[in-house]
This record gives C-alpha cells, sequence and structure tokens, in this order.
C-alpha cells in the first residue's frame, strides 16, 4: 500500500509530468507497485490543491488526500483506462470532498439569490423584522428543500452540487462526464422550473417581492 503522506510535501517536478501516466497505469496493473508510489507524486500536489479549495483546511486536505489515493490504490486494478487517469482520479477526490462537505452539516437552505441566479430577480425584504422572522426563514428553508426534491433528477444533481457543495461548472461537468455546456442547461431549467414551484409561495408572504422571477 502507498505511504502517500510520506510524499504529500514533496513538489512535483519537470521530471515527474513527463512520465507518461498510461504506462505507470499498466505497470501497476502488471504487479509493480512502485509505479503507484510514482503517481501519487506526480499528482499529490494538484489533488490537493483541488480538495483544499473545496475544504478550506490544511489538515483535512491531507486526510482526504490520503483517502482519495487509498481508493484509487483499490479500485486501479480494474481501471479500464477508457479515460484519462487523472480525469478518474480527479472525480473521486470530486466525490470525496462531497461525501466530506455533506457529512459536515448539510446547508438546509439554498440563499434565494443564487436559487434564481440574482437578487434582481428575487427579493424578499422583511418589513419589521421579529422573533417571528426567524421562525418564517426556517418555514421558507423547508419549502425550498422540497421544491428542489421536485427537480428531474439530473437537474437536482447538478443544483445540488452547484449550491449546496460549491463546485464550479467545469468542476461538475468533470465529475459527471457531461459537457459545461449540458450541465449549464441543467442549471438554466432548474432555475426555471424552481420559479414556477416558489412563485404561489412568494406572492402569498407577508414580505416586500418585487415581482421578477
Amino acid at each position: 500500500m502507498p505511504d502517500t503522506k510520506r510524499h504529500m510535501d514533496l513538489p512535483l517536478t519537470d521530471e515527474l509530468e513527463l512520465i507518461d501516466e498510461q504506462e505507470l497505469v499498466i505497470r501497476f496493473q502488471n504487479g509493480d507497485i512502485s509505479a503507484f508510489n510514482t503517481l501519487v507524486l506526480k499528482y499529490q500536489t494538484r489533488i490537493a490543491k483541488l480538495i483544499y479549495r473545496h475544504i478550506n483546511d490544511a489538515e483535512t486536505t491531507k486526510d482526504l488526500c490520503q483517502e482519495v489515493f487509498l481508493k484509487a490504490f483499490k479500485a486501479l486494478p480494474k481501471f479500464k483506462r477508457e479515460s484519462a487517469f487523472y480525469s478518474w482520479l480527479y472525480r473521486i477526490a470530486m466525490n470525496c470532498c462531497i461525501d466530506f462537505l455533506r457529512q459536515q452539516s448539510r446547508r438546509k437552505t439554498v440563499a434565494l439569490e443564487e436559487l434564481t441566479g440574482g437578487p434582481e430577480e428575487l427579493m424578499l425584504i422583511s418589513k419589521s423584522p421579529s422573533p417571528s422572522h426567524h421562525i418564517e426563514m426556517e418555514e421558507l428553508g423547508d419549502i425550498i428543500s422540497k421544491a428542489v426534491s421536485q427537480l428531474a433528477p439530473k437537474q437536482q444533481r447538478v443544483f445540488r452540487l452547484r449550491y449546496d457543495q460549491k463546485l464550479q461548472i467545469k468542476e461538475i461537468a468533470v465529475l459527471i462526464n457531461r459537457s459545461e455546456g449540458t450541465v449549464k442547461t441543467h442549471l438554466h431549467h432548474a432555475h426555471r422550473r424552481l420559479r414556477e414551484l416558489l412563485r404561489p409561495y412568494m406572492e402569498n408572504r407577508p414580505l416586500e417581492w418585487n415581482g421578477e422571477i
């Protein structure tokens, strides 16, 4: 089993960049365990930066980086080489990040301005903040969650990755193995459907709404 922590802080050199990843994968699948250690050296810095960008904690990043390469080590014997090794490793890393974020305490609500595409499209302003305002916002969170759950499966998945998990469009595209254009289309349809689902609720709220969606 690779000692990924031992290599965690080593720099990614030009020499490592020149090594053919496919050759290393084949060597590993043929029984050369040291080939995997070279893959770790080649990609650990890139994977660590990817994880840190989403987790923003150095210690957790090290732990998740270890987990990513451990999962890769276990799964690599069955890797069919139909895609680039790094694309495959990237998806493992993104899934580890998502699993970690879900375990941390998943957000109950989605910011309304994110949900609708911007503050100009949907604006709720409390006329008189009161103790009941918090309860109202909790209720709103439940309604939004229910609305999101009514989206088509593909739209719902992309929407949650974008807003719950804060992933970028290009990262979602890699994660679900679709083009960035497809991801944007799913988000567009999700926004439109959510505006339809939330319109009756918003029109009946005792809050000021600018009516634009």
